[in-house]
């Protein structure tokens, strides 16, 4: 009888910790898909007027350094060729979010969450120019950014019962 309660409650104790877990990797994923809105102009911009020259890459099968200055050298370039995929990533899940809100007749949270992280216009800003209030322009936000990071990290953002 004993053993049985223990086993019973050992389970329940792991489902518990596994749904917590769960949870925790969704939040994660959501601040993840945030932080990368939140920098997107950064990064596009490290992209676009980075000094560094990806075609120093060409013709190596892999990275040799012989100096600690090849190394930082190498490395800036892989940050660069890394922010490229994650900048065209971005562009696509961004394309196909708009595509998904303008389906979905709410054209207007997609452009919310377009002017507060592409265009840095506040809330209260954005609130005026759709006509809405300030809260529903956080919620629109939250809940497009939600959308974005299935787009962005696929089932990890969904969290399974």
């Amino acid at each position: 009888m004993a053993e049985q309660l223990v086993k019973s409650a050992a389970l329940e104790a792991v489902q518990l910790y596994e749904k917590s877990q769960k949870k925790c990797n969704r939040t994660r994923v959501f601040h993840n898909a945030k932080k990368l809105m939140e920098n997107y102009n950064r990064i596009h911009q490290g992209v676009v007027e980075g000094v560094s020259e990806l075609s120093y890459l060409e013709g190596r099968s892999h990275l040799e350094s012989s100096s600690e200055e090849d190394m930082y050298i190498n490395s800036i370039l892989k940050s660069k060729l890394r922010s490229i995929v994650i900048i065209a990533h971005l562009d696509k899940c961004m394309k196909l979010l708009k595509e998904e809100q303008k389906r979905k007749n709410a054209p207007e949270k997609f452009e919310a969450f377009k002017l507060y992280y592409l265009d840095n216009v506040t809330q209260e800003e954005i609130a005026e120019i759709l006509h809405s209030t300030d809260r529903t322009v956080r919620r629109w936000v939250s809940e497009v950014t939600e959308i974005l990071s299935v787009y962005l990290f696929g089932a990890d953002a969904i969290v399974l019962d």
